[in-house]
């Protein structure tokens, strides 16, 4: 253990003292390889009880860590020429109830929903499509929005669902799938998958909740791009890679070049510090969760479950947070204190 990895690991260790989590996996990445990495803890949140040791590989719904994946995903159908951020959802989806709203006002969360509307519920995996496609009709039926497309930015998380029902439209294929064919397996995510069904035969950990519920009642959702990826640290620093290496992997590229650029790039003209698949800090860090020592240039996501990946362009190097705990989402300074520890001890030459 290098005396970096003691440090981190001494700061984690404090913050489980603190109640944060029962564990961390935290890591930091250059376009190369994992160069900062510690695992610190176990819970026995999973479906069977078993007491699981987190390390690299540990697999834990990553909640809304999920929505940047989809966003990669429609970033695809944009290289392949199938849609264009500017199309309007109901020129793909008949189904859906407004005309004045674009693929990117439901990427950017101001599509002028918000989280007080009807909320339909989960679709139970047993129910299989006939249940998956009564719950796309409950979000279309809602009818009332706080505001017109574009005017603010509402976070609405079914907005991602629905974006689930347009890319398996467009691709002719379910999510899982598609992403498996031009993202996972490309990138080598072998520990990653939107299928809960296949992710739940291993030792997958479940979020706890703030009473300390382990919700075990995810394992029984349907595949959805807004929280459905389960996945591991060393598979989110993979995309962190992906992006640092302009879209590439061992030579061959995954995205194109200036795709990743546009992945990168505020798209909202600063309104909303969004660009079309991260949050960015920019000037102001209207989230709160980016560290104190990430460059205005950084962009992320976090999840409900205690997660974070982000990615510092100006920096080159990416970094995952991944926990179990919703008690980081309590106070959204304990992900900005964990990545002031964590650019404090890896922005250097030597790592």
């Amino acid at each position: 253990m290098t005396n970096k990895q003691a440090e981190l690991g001494l700061f984690l260790r404090r913050r489980m003292e603190e109640g944060w989590a029962e564990g961390f996996a935290v890591a930091v990445t250059d376009a190369q390889a994992t160069r900062l990495a510690v695992y610190e803890g176990e819970t026995a949140a999973t479906l069977n009880n078993e007491r699981v040791r987190i390390g690299a590989d540990t697999i834990f719904n990553v909640g809304s860590v999920t929505k940047p994946v989809t966003a990669m995903l429609l970033a695809k159908l944009v290289e392949a020429g199938e849609l264009t951020l500017t199309d309007k959802v109901r020129s793909i989806i008949p189904e859906y109830p407004f005309e004045d709203t674009d693929i990117f006002h439901l990427l950017s969360h101001s599509a002028g929903y918000d989280n007080e509307s009807a909320k339909p519920e989960r679709p139970l995996v047993q129910d299989g499509e006939a249940g998956r496609r009564a719950y796309f009709d409950a979000i279309y039926r809602i009818a009332d929005r706080k505001s017109e497309p574009g005017q603010s930015a509402l976070y609405f998380t079914e907005g991602y669902a629905i974006l689930t029902d347009l890319i398996e439209r467009i691709a002719g294929t379910d999510l899982n799938s598609f992403a498996r064919e031009t993202l996972l397996d490309p990138l080598g995510m072998t520990r990653s998958t939107f299928d809960v069904v296949a992710a739940r035969k291993g030792s997958v950990v479940f979020p706890i909740a703030t009473d300390g519920r382990a919700m075990l009642e995810l394992a029984d959702w349907a595949t959805t791009g807004d929280s459905g990826l389960y996945t591991c640290a060393e598979d989110l620093l993979k995309l962190g890679r992906l992006l640092l290496n302009g879209g590439a992997v061992d030579g061959r590229a995954v995205l194109h070049e200036r795709t990743v650029r546009w992945l990168l790039a505020e798209a909202s003209a600063g309104r909303f510090n969004k660009t079309p698949a991260f949050w960015v800090k920019g000037a102001e860090d209207r989230y709160g969760c980016f560290g104190d020592l990430h460059t205005s240039s950084v962009v992320g996501h976090t999840g409900f479950s205690g997660c974070m990946l982000w990615i510092d362009p100006e920096y080159a190097i990416a970094g995952a947070i991944v926990t179990n705990s919703t008690r980081l989402h309590e106070d959204w300074r304990r992900y900005k204190r964990i990545n002031n520890r964590l650019l404090s001890l890896a922005v250097d030459r030597s790592f």
